[in-house]
């Protein structure tokens, strides 16, 4: 649980620092108030990473040459994020730390505009969703994907030269098809199980918040897809995959091409669901996510961005039955009419870049 926050220099938010409690909070204020940057703060404190954009420069103040942001969890742990000078610097507890070591002290789930690629973008956007859940159930799991990644970058590399009939260069791709496979098979078994347990919770979700949502399935495809088989199967296939890859000079298969499969009445959700469908199965997955890191002792803070747009005021109440009984919770809107009714124990009001507590 994040119990103080502070941010100077970032995006338009005033410098300044908040303290907060647990339990629900509604952030209130017009489009360009504050309410998206803060929400974004606490992320990339969290995360080191902004979903706005993959240059954090761009979190710049109009005008400043650096940002620093700093928060305290419930058990005094403290992290800082900051760009300074061109270089992006984070420190946990007062150290210098590995990428795992800093995501496992404030582990946040999220919904925002950006993730609705995940249910109607590209497979990419649905790799980077199910990969944060498998980081967040297990932070150690982030050494499994770069693996992968450092291993497929090396075999694209010798793919780039890659001449027709190279029976040289297939042999120095051998090698990397087996570090490839390794990794492939261990990334395959974390994705699915999280892809698995993922629908088991978002059912319950939807059942327990009385969503009138048609029914919905949750499918992870693996590539190739036999990857579930093991290292041995995922070889063999990148071994008959050569010939394609050397003419496309391209991997065409592994694991950064693998899917998650969202169905709704049985077809994909992009083609069915309203906006006001996809807004409430985005959010009823995030609560999902966040009950499986809770099912492997992860207690995390949820971010909610505009979280009231395209809900009826019905699905928003049903919803909030979940996000207003977590521990931790962050929500906007700039709709205060809609939230009369609801039970939030900590409301603030924003107004160009200042954050202010309501009486």
């Amino acid at each position: 649980m994040l119990t103080r926050f502070e941010s100077r220099g970032f995006r338009n938010l005033e410098s300044a620092g908040l303290e907060l409690e647990s339990g629900g909070h509604l952030l209130l204020g017009d489009n360009g108030a504050g309410k998206t940057s803060f929400i974004e703060g606490v992320y990339l404190l969290a995360t080191t990473r902004s979903f706005r954009t993959p240059r954090i420069q761009d979190c710049l103040r109009h005008g400043e040459g650096s940002f620093f942001l700093s928060g305290e969890t419930d058990d005094r742990a403290q992290l800082e994020v900051a760009w300074v000078e061109g270089e992006r610097i984070r420190r946990t507890r007062g150290a210098r730390a590995s990428l795992a070591d800093h995501l496992s002290v404030l582990p946040v789930v999220s919904w925002t505009q950006a993730d609705l690629e995940v249910l109607i973008g590209p497979p990419q956007a649905r790799r980077k969703f199910i990969d944060r859940g498998v980081i967040g159930r297990k932070s150690a799991a982030i050494s499994v994907i770069s693996r992968y990644r450092r291993a497929l970058q090396e075999k694209r590399k010798l793919l780039q030269k890659a001449r027709p009939f190279d029976e040289h260069l297939v042999d120095l791709i051998d090698p990397w098809n087996h570090l490839v496979a390794s990794a492939a098979a261990e990334l395959s078994k974390l994705r699915s199980d999280y892809v698995e347990a993922l629908e088991r919770e978002l059912l319950e979700v939807i059942e327990v918040c009385g969503l009138e949502l048609p029914s919905v399935s949750l499918r992870y495809k693996p590539s190739p897809k036999e990857a579930l088989e093991g290292q041995d199967k995922i070889y063999d296939k990148l071994q008959s995959a050569l010939p394609r890859e050397v003419a496309s000079q391209q991997p065409v298969i592994g694991s950064h091409r693998d899917d998650l499969e969202i169905h709704w009445k049985g077809l994909p959700v992009r083609q069915v669901a309203s906006a006001g469908e996809r807004k409430a199965l985005g959010l009823a997955l995030t609560a999902a996510h966040g009950r499986v890191l809770e099912a492997s002792s992860v207690r995390p803070v949820y971010l909610l961005d505009d979280v009231d747009t395209e809900l009826d005021a019905g699905r928003l109440a049903s919803l909030w039955q979940f996000f207003g009984a977590v521990e931790q919770v962050f929500a906007t809107s700039n709709r205060p009419v809609v939230w009369r009714d609801l039970a939030v124990p900590h409301r603030f009001k924003c107004n160009s870049g200042s954050i202010e507590r309501e009486a």
